[in-house]
């Protein structure tokens, strides 16, 4: 029952026109700053859609190539983004940029090795390129070639000595390394240039709090409440960040101030207690949806809600247990109910393409065909390799009679996923009636 819930994508752009006879440069430049706008608002389908529409009137502008793949990096579909940005990289020979774009997606993933090739490109290109240096020292930093990443983090300063990111990676080098003295006046500098950054607090206040050789009682007092002065405006940013919590505590205590030290101990152990508990249960209610999809499988409706309901009484931020439950619902010819539940998904990740697919489905079985389709491209949009939401556009373009649509859509479909009989079968006779005069 649940085997056309295998999700797919990509916007279709068929016989588009440009509404003016604007040249391609002043038009694709303009379609680029609407998808910028969009981009910067968090609207990354819209963004991806304009993109790829300024592409396709301008097929090498890298500024769109490398907004395409960001965009996609925000709708978390990397293998499209990393792809979008190996071509540019392959059109534009000469440019930093695209190298520079696959470097920082590369520490995204976590894959510092490439990541670091990346970024050596890149500046061998443009060697005065600040944030490509930076992000390679913070790529060298990871790997744990920490000589390598001080190496670049001198070079950053030489030319940048505002740059907090540098200072930041130097003041935790040190600080892992227990070279307080070298870590302090890093970790003050990051502070002083942007009193709003966390993590430079977090890194400055755990610094002030380890004890020196030959420091006097008031010494030990006074670089406490130094202590506190640097972690007390996290409460304003972040009041139950239990590592924030822990330190402060612990500041309190040596600065001389035990009530609000144990006050503050308490609230980090609530906090500890509330994070360790709320892992937990996103790790079961992961579990319980995998069961209930199991059960789902063999048919058993009952066994399979009570385990989604059970998995969104642990985790009721978990997107995927309400796509499950949308789609037992829809199995069950329960459609209101199937499309509350797709909705609380989409409120969760409105740019997943599985819980888009759905909600396609629960729109088509409603007969709102508009509504489906609208679905449907937008999950070809967040994921352009979606087959199944092509060949469901397919289906409703052939019921509204526009055959070129359906054809071009059973095609993409098929593209995608050739050994689908089914979109075969569609596109076969398709292909056979357009042929017919």
């Amino acid at each position: 029952m649940f085997h056309r819930f295998l999700f797919c994508g990509f916007l279709l752009l068929l016989g588009s026109s440009p509404a003016n006879a604007q040249a391609p440069s002043q038009q694709a430049q303009e379609l680029r700053r609407q998808a910028d706008a969009k981009a910067s608002a968090g609207d990354w389908a819209a963004a991806i859609a304009s993109y790829d529409e300024a592409l396709r009137v301008s097929p090498h502008d890298l500024a769109a190539e490398i907004g395409l793949a960001q965009a996609y990096r925000g709708v978390h579909n990397y293998a499209e983004a990393k792809q979008i940005l190996e071509r540019a990289r392959a059109e534009h020979v000469q440019s930093a940029k695209p190298l520079a774009a696959l470097g920082d997606l590369e520490i995204e993933l976590q894959t510092y090795d490439a990541a670091i090739a990346h970024l050596r490109a890149s500046l061998a290109l443009a060697p005065s390129d600040i944030e490509s240096r930076n992000r390679l020292a913070v790529a060298y930093q990871a790997k744990g070639d920490l000589d390598s990443a001080l190496a670049q983090i001198a070079k950053v300063l030489a030319r940048d000595p505002k740059s907090a990111l540098a200072y930041y990676t130097r003041a935790k080098i040190y600080s892992d390394r227990n070279q307080d003295a070298a870590a302090l006046p890093d970790a003050m500098k990051v502070v002083e240039l942007q009193p709003r950054n966390a993590r430079g607090r977090l890194l400055l206040g755990k610094i002030l709090l380890r004890a020196t050789q030959s420091e006097s009682s008031e010494q030990t007092k006074e670089r406490c409440r130094r202590a506190v002065a640097t972690l007390e405006p996290l409460l304003e940013m972040s009041a139950e960040d239990s590592e924030m919590l822990f330190l402060l505590s612990r500041a309190y205590e040596c600065a001389g101030a035990p009530e609000q030290a144990q006050k503050t101990l308490a609230a980090f152990e609530a906090s500890s207690k509330n994070d360790r508990e709320t892992k937990e249960n996103q790790t079961q209610a992961k579990h319980l949806v995998q069961q209930a999809n199991e059960l789902a499988m063999k048919n058993d409706f009952a066994g399979s809600l009570d385990l989604l309901q059970q998995a969104i009484a642990m985790d009721a931020t978990y997107g995927a247990a309400y796509s499950q439950l949308a789609k037992l619902y829809y199995s069950a010819g329960d459609i209101d109910k199937a499309s509350e539940a797709i909705s609380q998904a989409l409120e969760r990740g409105p740019y997943q393409p599985e819980f888009l697919y759905v909600q396609g489905k629960i729109f088509e079985k409603q007969g709102k065909l508009d509504e489906a389709l609208g679905a449907f491209q937008r999950t070809t949009v967040v994921n352009p390799k979606e087959s199944d939401a092509f060949f469901e556009m397919g289906a409703i373009y052939e019921r509204r009679g526009n055959k070129e649509l359906a054809l071009a859509a059973y095609r993409k479909a098929a593209t995608l996923s050739p050994d689908d009989p089914e979109y075969q079968r569609a596109l076969a006779a398709l292909s056979g009636h357009v042929a017919r005069p």
